[in-house]
């Protein structure tokens, strides 16, 4: 614009002024922004080049904001002196509640759907991933935690456990073999309540009689709930009659008889006799009567199929009675000298005798005889009685006896060293009744010197003695002999002193 000034004078002037014209700036601040509670956004404006937030002041062109509440952010944007506003709504979205489920116990081995609610996406750990309705079937007790996340990007968590209880272990016992008619308790362990099968009955224990094989089927529960079965089977067998034989009805006191169980399939049998004797054994079982008299027998017999039964015989047995056999005799020892025995035979109830002697000598069958022991070693000998009564009943005695063997045996007074070859030794001469091996004779000469020894009853003296290693030739005269020696009859030692002359 140009303007032209006069005055009164009639003078004037001119000047002129520009007027530029800037354009008003066209500021956005943004689309309109959806966030969850707790959350924050970025809001951005664009088209000045100073900025004026309101609420807050802040002077840059982006903010970072967290309204609790819906709120409306103003913004007035200038360039070159310029300014314009808009506004951006920044909308807080519900809070966003995710659901997995409540905790639920399940018994191990079964299975369990998780399914979660309150968000649009779903997002599981434990392997599971994105998605939703998992059968899960976990071996222990497991927590799941889920991710929810809805249209606004919101999202929210929960977790549920999963509770594994154990299965319990329930045994219904081993499997039972009853005879007919015969019952069996059936016992089911492992769990807190029961339910069998057949029957309908609910305690641990029952008591069945099947009339033919029968399984039983329990079903136990523990406290948690969960169950588990186990079987078992009643196996029902038949008895059969039960037999015995013996090897002799009749005979003598004391009767010895063999009992020989003829029933099969036997595995346990126990005999009673009338006598008050129980003897065990399924084979053959051996019993001695003492006692005259007749006698009942009973074999009680269990199968191997478990059933048992009986057999009962009356007056079986009958014994007789026996002799008795008994004698005395003259003597206890026998001796070189005094070989003889006379027995008295003192036997009751007998008609006929046998007699060993004990010497290997013939059997005699005298009723009181006398025997000549013609014994050459030292020992103890057995006699022995065999009483026998008319109707052959026999009883037998015994006795015993002692060959003592006489101690014999001769010491020479002189002997005669001369070379002639006779009596050329000084040995004594044992015959009998001594050890030769526990033997010893020395020789002394007449100042007490030993001069000869041999413990060997085969080596005598040749009138000779060893000195300083040289051999010397004794004179003649009479020297000193000691003999020791062991008798074999009473382990007596025995010391004997005496004198031989050499002469030569």
């Amino acid at each position: 614009y140009s303007v032209v000034g006069s005055d009164a004078n009639g003078c004037s002037g001119t000047d002129d002024i520009t007027i530029t014209v800037n354009p008003i700036p066209v500021v956005d601040a943004g689309q309109n922004v959806n966030i969850c509670t707790g959350s924050s956004t970025t809001l951005t404006a664009t088209g000045a080049t100073n900025y004026s937030w309101s609420p807050g002041g802040q002077t840059t062109s982006s903010i970072t904001v967290s309204p609790l509440s819906n709120t409306t952010y103003t913004v007035t944007g200038t360039s070159a002196g310029c300014s314009s506003t808009d506004n951006v709504t920044v909308n807080i979205a519900a809070s966003l509640s995710v659901a997995a489920g409540q905790d639920v116990a399940i018994c191990a081995g079964n299975s369990v759907i998780l399914n979660a609610s309150g968000g649009a996406t779903y997002s599981w750990d434990n392997g599971l991933g994105n998605g939703n309705n998992f059968t899960v079937s976990p071996a222990t007790t497991t927590t799941y935690s889920v991710v929810g996340s809805d249209a606004n990007g919101c999202s929210g968590t929960d977790d549920i456990t999963i509770i594994v209880n154990p299965i319990p272990v329930v045994d219904a016992g081993q499997n039972v073999n009853i005879c007919t008619g015969g019952s069996t308790i059936l016992t089911a362990t492992g769990a807190t309540n029961y339910s069998w099968s057949p029957g309908g009955q609910t305690t641990s224990s029952i008591n069945v009689s099947p009339l033919s094989n029968t399984t039983y089927t329990v079903t136990g529960e523990n406290s948690f709930g969960c169950t588990s079965t186990n079987q078992v089977t009643v196996s029902v067998s038949q008895s059969q009659p039960v037999t015995f034989a013996t090897d002799i009805s009749n005979g003598c006191s004391p009767l010895v008889v063999t009992f020989t169980n003829t029933t099969t399939n036997t595995n346990d049998c126990n005999w009673v006799f009338s006598n008050g004797t129980t003897l065990s054994g399924c084979g053959s079982v051996t019993m001695t009567f003492d006692q005259v008299g007749c006698y009942d027998v009973t074999l009680n017999s269990t199968f191997i199929n478990g059933c048992s039964g009986s057999s009962q015989s009356s007056n079986i047995v009958c014994v007789e009675e026996a002799p008795i056999a008994s004698f005395n005799q003259s003597s206890y020892t026998v001796s070189e000298f005094d070989p003889f025995i006379h027995f008295e035979n003192t036997s009751i109830g007998a008609s006929s005798y046998i007699w060993d002697f004990g010497d290997s000598t013939p059997l005699s069958t005298l009723e009181n005889p006398s025997h000549n022991y013609a014994i050459s070693n030292e020992g103890l000998f057995q006699v022995m009685l065999i009483a026998l009564s008319p109707n052959g009943c026999a009883d037998t005695a015994y006795s015993n006896y002692q060959y003592n063997e006489e101690l014999i045996f001769y010491v020479p007074n002189t002997f005669t060293p001369d070379g002639d070859m006779l009596n050329q030794e000084f040995i004594p001469v044992f015959t009998s009744g001594y050890d030769p091996y526990d033997y010893n004779l020395s020789i002394y000469n007449r100042w007490g010197e030993l001069i000869f020894e041999s413990n060997d009853d085969q080596v005598g003296w040749n009138g000779s003695y060893g000195a300083n290693g040289e051999i010397t030739i004794s004179q003649d005269g009479t020297y000193t002999w000691k003999i020791t020696f062991k008798t074999i009859r009473n382990d007596e030692r025995k010391f004997i002193v005496g004198h031989v002359n050499l002469i030569r």
